[in-house]
């Protein structure tokens, strides 16, 4: 049991980190204006300041997102044995508790959560928010493989 919460652990420290040191690349290297293309018309960097939540919700609204990030972790923290019942939902409070504590960071410190990633489909995002639907999808996954009772 140990051995395995040192690995959620250590995946979590290591997502969080990559999270981070992307978000303060993002600021330093990239623009608002001038993106950096990685395919043309497909996927780029540039940077954006998310004043909102995912899709463009809750703009300007920083307390609410903060205390919401902040009770989501303490939810989280406190129903973790009644949650993480398989392997699956093990990773995916994991996936989530990374992605919440990027962006929470984020919006505690500058007011704005830092994206950069743009891939034309989808709105401009970042690790954390990748972090949080990698947990959503694997909550999907375990009630697909887990056995009826």
């Amino acid at each position: 049991m140990r051995r395995f919460l040192n690995l959620f652990t250590g995946v979590w420290a290591l997502g969080f980190l990559l999270d981070q040191l992307s978000k303060q690349v993002a600021q330093t290297h990239l623009s608002f204006d001038e993106p950096w293309v990685v395919i043309p018309d497909r996927w780029v960097f540039q940077l954006v300041h998310n004043f909102g939540a995912a899709y463009g919700i809750f703009q300007n609204q920083r307390l609410f997102l903060v205390l919401f990030g902040t009770g989501v972790l303490f939810a989280i923290l406190f129903f973790r044995k009644t949650l993480a019942t398989s392997i699956w939902s093990k990773w995916a409070l994991t996936f989530l508790v990374m992605g919440t504590c990027g962006n929470l960071l984020d919006r505690a410190l500058h007011g704005y959560v830092i994206d950069f990633i743009y891939i034309y489909i989808f709105p401009v995002f970042n690790f954390a928010d990748v972090y949080i639907d990698v947990g959503i999808a694997l909550f999907f996954i375990e009630l697909w493989v887990k056995p009826k009772t």
